[in-house]
């Protein structure tokens, strides 16, 4: 019970020394591209004061010795001892015996006191956020509904995302202006967002084959409706014992990569001889590997794990 009422209280000792704020959503639909939030809180930091309290503290006191042997046999039988009473003397320890005398010892309660420190709050000034919202969709397609919290905790202001899946949610630009007016700290804050669709994307990043002919690496992709938003990268190793020598590790650009475009899927052509590699006698690892390419940062990553890329390896032998 003590145990419990100790925990009791540090939980509510570090619930006390946060500084508070204010969280606020905005449900993006397509009928309205931005908003302005407002949120208040405060900022504190965290100051400490020490008590004594009585307490019961514990020493270690020696109550007796045992007497322990190692090694040989004790008087008598194999093992030390008779199985029972026996007339007459009693043989000593065999030689190769050694014994010790070894304390017990117990713990004995006594009254004491300590010193606690016990955090505590101090406010430091109030603050006002006013933080813009700002939505871009150029793909047209109509969503179910994204959401954008914004907290505001302390004078830290953070932006998460519950998504339909059914965007890429790119964070484009954040920027945040701050001034203090007195004991209020006022903030502006911006998050500006692109929503990039993500169905055909997706289709584009399922590679199927991979083989070289020619110097011409080529592998199957799914259907490219748009380059815009896919991006291409190689690496290429010659296999040697002990660790390989690498020849190419780059993003390609889109005038090294030919696409063959269909309904069904696509071909990617890459000459890797034009990227200055020349592939003569030996064993080699090509990995060719197509993903997302967006600016800004993927703000609902976790939703599509690692389908935002894929890849293939090639192992080419020349004799």
């Amino acid at each position: 019970m003590k145990m419990l009422v100790g925990l009791l209280s540090l939980a509510l000792s570090f619930a006390s020394i946060a500084s508070s704020g204010e969280t606020k959503t905005f449900n993006y639909d397509g009928t309205q591209n931005s908003v302005e939030l407002l949120l208040k809180g405060d900022k504190t930091h965290t100051e400490y004061r020490y008590e004594t309290r009585n307490s019961v503290c514990y020493r270690t006191e020696i109550i007796g010795y045992r007497t322990i042997c190692t090694g040989g046999y004790g008087g008598g039988y194999p093992g030390g001892g008779y199985p029972g009473p026996r007339p007459g003397p009693r043989p000593g320890p065999t030689p190769g015996r050694t014994c010790y005398q070894e304390p017990v010892y117990r713990q004995v309660a006594y009254a004491c006191t300590e010193t606690v420190r016990i955090p505590f709050e101090v406010k430091d000034f109030d603050v006002d956020a006013r933080v813009i919202v700002d939505v871009t969709n150029l793909s047209g397609a109509m969503t179910a509904g994204e959401q954008f919290v914004v907290t505001l905790q302390g004078d830290n202001l953070s932006i998460q995302t519950v998504g339909s899946k059914k965007f890429f949610l790119m964070l484009k630009k954040q920027a945040a202006r701050s001034s203090m007016n007195g004991s209020v700290k006022f903030i502006d804050g911006l998050y500006a967002i692109e929503l990039i669709e993500a169905a055909p994307v997706l289709k584009a990043l399922t590679m199927t084959n991979i083989s070289i002919e020619n110097s011409v690496l080529s592998f199957g992709i799914g259907p490219v409706a748009s380059l815009a938003n896919i991006g291409f990268s190689l690496n290429i190793v010659k296999k040697r014992i002990g660790s390989d020598t690498v020849l190419f590790d780059r993003e390609l650009v889109l005038s090294e990569v030919v696409i063959n475009a269909s309904n069904t899927g696509s071909a990617a052509d890459v000459n890797v001889e034009k990227l200055g590699v020349n592939l003569s006698g030996g064993k080699y690892g090509l990995t060719a590997k197509a993903f997302l390419k967006a600016e800004g940062t993927l703000m609902n990553k976790s939703q599509f794990g690692d389908a935002t890329e894929t890849s293939r390896t090639l192992i080419y032998s020349i004799r």
